[in-house]
């Protein structure tokens, strides 16, 4: 299926301008060989073919040139190489006359390898992707309370680095030099809950943050006025909607919205309340309408919308539909999409029942993969919150990559990368460490150290490279 025109408009052009002139598009022959489809899949065009009408394999891969990515050949404007089985010398001399008539075609328009890749092949600077930033980052969790009891909350396990006042937000961005500071993420809890949060917001932002993040339920921002308080800081400000289900009752189960205790979340996870109670049942209806009517409006006013989606037994089957409705709601206005998979910790290990294992994901998760490369729309899963990638090798573009994990580090004392599964693997600079408690519950067989793939380098000026700024002491909250 073609992508979308309103989500990849340079596509067109690629084809018009290039493919078309090259007589490589869709449709042309090159002696006994058809064209029969491309598609833009992360930074390379995928062309399919077949052979005297039968199709054929492997696809044959491009993108302009880089000496650091693998390639069957290089000119002097790209790399050509292949994906998938079936390489013989048809495929060889196919991969030639591709690579010979890019190059006269770019040649004769003068096209070098810098304007291919600017104008036809480069991705989002990822200082406009939420929640990724090079350089200084401050994590902010303004309060411990929530209006929701998610089933799969891992902040319930330990939130340590709490804060809620204006003042004590100044006197943190005054330490901080000039320019020192790229992005802000308010978090809980719930941050929303907080009614100095605007003012919080504002204060990052006059100190020059060039990536604020607020990340939300949706339901306070529902209300008349409250998402205006922030339309000032519209330009540099990213709102992440955590949105599970697109059904009532599912939605309600997964959040627990229906029996949230009103104590702090680490007080909750201490007593095991993580599912509702019928005793205590206080009905709580309308929300998910909330969250949505919040996200469409958010959308309507042009900030930079994500929605994050936790996945667990009772909305796994639901993910491929969760991204068509998301693509059919909200479409190219939406920055992105990404599928979590649920953290073995806090409420999570207390409905470990509905624990799910990576292989269980991998096919839904890689639906809704394809319905983002189909439709143009940003599908992805977090780099911290993943399904290990040694486990879906061939989505690798799918992944929020925001820091370098190379030679063994991991997220966080909870992970690991043992040596008889993970040593020399090719993806180690990019995965965060599999939970030793996953471990224990589904077994080592589905990781392996990936070997027969080139070792991914990638220049990521961020959580190593950078300082990553936390509040690590617990801070009382003051009243201003």
């Amino acid at each position: 299926m073609p992508l979308h025109p309103d989500a990849l408009p340079q596509w067109d052009a690629f084809v018009s301008e290039v493919l078309t002139k090259a007589e490589i598009a869709e449709g042309d022959q090159l002696g006994r060989v058809t064209v029969t489809s491309w598609k833009l899949t992360g930074d390379h065009a995928h062309m399919a073919w077949s052979y005297d009408g039968q199709p054929r394999a492997p696809e044959v891969l491009i993108r302009p040139r880089d000496d650091q990515d693998g390639a069957f050949l290089r000119t002097p404007r790209w790399n050509i190489s292949y994906l998938g089985p079936g390489f013989d010398r048809i495929t060889e001399a196919l991969l030639r006359e591709v690579a010979h008539r890019l190059e006269l075609t770019c040649s004769l328009l003068d096209y070098s390898q810098e304007l291919l890749l600017d104008k036809f092949f480069k991705r989002p600077d990822v200082s406009q992707l939420l929640e990724v930033t090079s350089g200084r980052k401050l994590y902010l969790r303004v309060t411990d309370y929530c209006d929701e009891n998610c089933v799969f909350c891992n902040a319930t396990e330990g939130n340590t680095n709490v804060i809620s006042s204006k003042s004590q937000l100044r006197r943190i961005l005054d330490q901080l030099p000039a320019g020192g500071l790229k992005q802000v993420i308010f978090s809980g809890g719930e941050p929303t809950l907080i009614r100095a949060l605007p003012q919080m917001v504002g204060l990052a932002y006059e100190r020059g943050a060039e990536d604020i993040i607020v990340q939300t339920n949706g339901v306070i921002l529902a209300k008349p006025g409250v998402l205006e308080r922030y339309l000032p800081y519209r330009d540099r400000l990213g709102i992440g909607f955590s949105l599970h289900a697109f059904e009532t009752k599912a939605s309600d189960l997964l959040t627990a919205a229906h029996d949230v205790p009103k104590i702090p979340l680490a007080q909750r996870y201490a007593d095991g309340l993580a599912l509702p109670d019928p005793e205590r049942e206080r009905p709580d209806s309308g929300r998910l309408s909330k969250k949505l009517q919040a996200i469409d409006a958010a959308v309507a006013m042009g900030f930079k919308v994500k929605i994050t989606c936790v996945v667990m037994r009772p909305n796994l089957e639901s993910v491929p539909d969760f991204a068509r409705h998301c693509w059919e709601r909200w479409g190219s206005r939406l920055d992105r999409l990404q599928f979590s998979y649920a953290m073995p910790r806090g409420n999570a290990m207390l409905n470990n029942q509905w624990a799910v294992s990576f292989s269980e994901c991998k096919p839904y998760f890689l639906e809704a993969f394809e319905i983002g490369r189909e439709t143009g729309m940003r599908v992805e899963t977090s780099q911290s919150a993943a399904i290990a990638p040694c486990v879906i090798p061939e989505y690798l573009e799918h992944f929020d990559i925001y820091g370098d994990f190379g030679e063994g580090r991991v997220a966080d004392p909870e992970r690991v990368k043992p040596d008889h599964l993970c040593k020399d693997c090719a993806f180690d600079q990019i995965c965060a460490g599999v939970w030793q408690r996953y471990l224990d519950v589904f077994g080592e067989q589905e990781i392996q150290a990936i070997t027969d793939r080139p070792t991914i380098q990638m220049d990521i000026d961020d959580y190593y490279g950078g300082e990553v700024l936390d509040l690590v002491a617990n801070v009382s909250a003051e009243s201003d």
